[in-house]
């Protein structure tokens, strides 16, 4: 099984990570955590993290965009690229991650 590699590189992500609270950056390191001992499909399946597509947004090359939660009030917007999870951005408005 191989596991996903997890890219935090893109400049809206960091940004939105660093003003994240003590416990909400917990919540998403325990996520991430969670994330890098699945597999994709286990990943795509898993309840906790309810993984969905977002249907109205793509990258500007055409990628779909996904969101998962990584607590009762965040989300994370990422795209899939090869074995990488790419995040792109947290939003504590769960609505707001689809706009």
């Amino acid at each position: 099984m191989t596991s996903i590699k997890i890219d935090m590189n893109h400049p809206d992500f960091q940004k939105d990570l660093f003003h994240l609270e003590k416990n909400e950056q917990i919540a998403f390191l325990k996520a991430l955590k969670k994330i890098r001992q699945l597999n994709w499909d286990k990943l795509y399946a898993d309840n906790g993290l309810k993984w969905e597509a977002i249907l109205s947004k793509t990258t500007p090359s055409g990628q779909r965009i996904y969101t998962f939660r990584f607590s009762k009030k965040y989300r994370a917007t990422a795209l899939r690229e090869g074995e990488f999870l790419r995040l792109l951005s947290l939003h504590a408005d769960h609505d707001s991650a689809y706009d």
